[in-house]
This record gives C-alpha cells, sequence and structure tokens, in this order.
C-alpha cells in the first residue's frame, strides 16, 4: 500500500500527494522574470523559463526524502543555478 495511509475513523485510504512540477512552477516563472531584469541587455524570459522547468523537474524527481534542505529551497537553488549557467553560456563576453 505505498503512497497511502488509512485515516483513523475513515474507511476510505488517502493519498499523500508527492510535489509536482506545477506545485512549484512559480519558482520559475518568478526567477527568470527577476533575472531578466537585472541584466544589462534584454532577454526574453522563454528560454530560461525552458531551461528553469528543466531543472524544476529534475530536482524534484531526484530530492531525497530525508535530505536536510527543504525541497523549496532546493528548486530555487537549482533553478536559478540553470538559468544563471544559460545567461553565461549564451551571452559570453
Amino acid at each position: 500500500m505505498s503512497g497511502l495511509h488509512r485515516n483513523p475513523g475513515f474507511d476510505e485510504p488517502t493519498c499523500m500527494a508527492s510535489p509536482t512540477v506545477d506545485d512549484h512552477f512559480e519558482i520559475v516563472t518568478s526567477t527568470a522574470y527577476w533575472m531578466a531584469k537585472q541584466l544589462p541587455f534584454q532577454v526574453h524570459r522563454t528560454p530560461l523559463i525552458r531551461v528553469g522547468a528543466v531543472a524544476l523537474a529534475r530536482t524534484i524527481a531526484t530530492h531525497p526524502a530525508d535530505s536536510t534542505v527543504g525541497l523549496e529551497t532546493r528548486c530555487r537553488q537549482e533553478v536559478r543555478r540553470a538559468i544563471r549557467d544559460f545567461i553565461a553560456d549564451r551571452f559570453e563576453a
């Protein structure tokens, strides 16, 4: 009965929801917006959001349950890192 737990006093099992990309997608959009605004040149947010979404999905899929760093914190770190690396690779001086 993986992922299902019985509620005491109830006959129906309840599912413990796993976090999804949709649950944390705001991290991607807000980080992409903020980072694009910080640049001295104009960058479209769409590629930043794509890169951030991939990083978010990878982080959610690989985040260990017993980690001392919370999932949201780790997602913010990885999304920021992925977008920063994309900008650095794409717009090298």
